[in-house]
């Protein structure tokens, strides 16, 4: 796999992302950036260029032209750790719902999700 789509995968779970979260919040088709990490491509500029923005990056750090760092705030990795374990169990009423409903009907739930969070953050 690139350096890129590899330090993209190792990324996303701290940034708490799916590739499919990455995709919509990037306006980047799902299969785009699946078929990039399956064909081992480089993706074009702009689509790395919002990869790079949404994974709060640099593009030049996903490119493996410098040391790439995930900012964890002030949490080491016990304590971050144990802050993903809090929020589990903070959201595992909604999670454990959210698993029991068909995946068409979770997909557009958690579109809606996103897109309501999305709407907060501008």
């Amino acid at each position: 796999m690139s350096l890129f789509w590899s330090n993209v995968k190792k990324i996303l779970p701290y940034k708490n992302l799916e590739v499919k979260d990455l995709a919509f919040r990037a306006g980047v088709p799902y299969s785009t950036i699946i078929n990039g990490m399956n064909k081992d491509s480089m993706p074009h500029a702009d689509i790395g260029l919002k990869i790079s923005k949404i994974l709060n990056m640099s593009l030049e750090s996903l490119l493996g032209e410098e040391a790439v760092r995930v900012e964890t705030g002030d949490m080491n990795q016990t304590e971050l750790e144990k802050h993903e374990i809090a929020m589990y169990q903070k959201n595992k009423l909604i999670i454990d719902a959210l698993e029991e409903i068909p995946t068409t009907v979770r997909d557009c739930v958690q579109d809606l999700v996103l897109k309501t969070r999305d709407s907060y953050m501008l």
